[in-house]
């Protein structure tokens, strides 16, 4: 998988240099938002700035989604240890189905499940 996107990034970064390289001095272009306007710079210039601008945004939207994944995860992982040390609590563990006992609590040494 690394190889896969590594191959890609390449292809990309290189179709990017090529794209930049052969329009760098042959076009000029001026990039005009709502009322500010840059001044006139070549076209390959525009490109690579906007493709370095879109790479900065997709990092800092998936660093902020990762952020919110791990707290989620970890608030989750605390509700599960509350949640198996309530069951613990209230059931005993010869009344708990045998996959609960496994999940909930640690087994003793010399532990046999039952035949059957």
């Amino acid at each position: 998988m690394l190889y896969l996107v590594l191959i890609v990034f390449l292809l990309v970064g290189g179709a990017l240099t090529v794209i930049t390289v052969q329009n760098f001095a042959t076009q000029h272009a001026h990039v005009a938002l709502f009322v500010w306007q840059t001044p006139e710079l070549p076209i390959g210039l525009v490109v690579l700035l906007s493709f370095l601008l879109g790479a900065l945004v997709l990092y800092l939207v998936s660093a902020l989604s990762a952020l919110r994944d791990r707290s989620e995860l970890r608030r989750t992982q605390r509700r599960v240890a509350e949640l198996e040390q309530q069951l613990a609590l209230v059931m005993p563990p010869q009344a708990m189905p045998q996959a609960v006992q496994h999940i909930a609590m640690p087994t003793p040494e010399k532990y046999v499940p039952p035949q059957g």
